[in-house]
């Protein structure tokens, strides 16, 4: 998977608006500032594992725009992604949560 760029926050924006998960995503945002290396990791990971859940839970709002962006992010159709295995598709949601950055990325696109 590639790193994110700019018009992938549009798009995870659209996904979010769609998916009307943004004020969720909120609640499970925490500032960190002030917090141990080791507390910054728990409360990163925790978010991670959340996010996944929440965007899981409500993917069926945005079918088609998840799709779309797994295929921009993977180089691959939205049509293979659609038809991938459910295993690597788990895979690739952990992967772009996982992402370095990706919640800088997630503050920008909650705004």
């Amino acid at each position: 998977m590639r790193k994110l760029k700019t018009s992938d926050l549009f798009s995870l924006s659209r996904i979010f608006k769609k998916m009307d998960i943004k004020d969720e995503i909120k609640t499970l945002t925490r500032d960190i500032t002030g917090l141990s290396e080791e507390e910054k990791i728990k409360i990163s990971q925790e978010l991670q594992v959340n996010l996944s859940i929440l965007f899981i839970e409500n993917i069926g709002n945005a079918e088609k725009e998840v799709y779309k962006l797994f295929a921009s992010l993977t180089d691959k159709t939205a049509e293979e992604i659609e038809n991938m295995d459910l295993d690597k598709f788990f895979k690739l949601i952990q992967e772009l949560f996982n992402q370095e950055g990706f919640e800088n990325f997630l503050s920008r696109a909650l705004k």
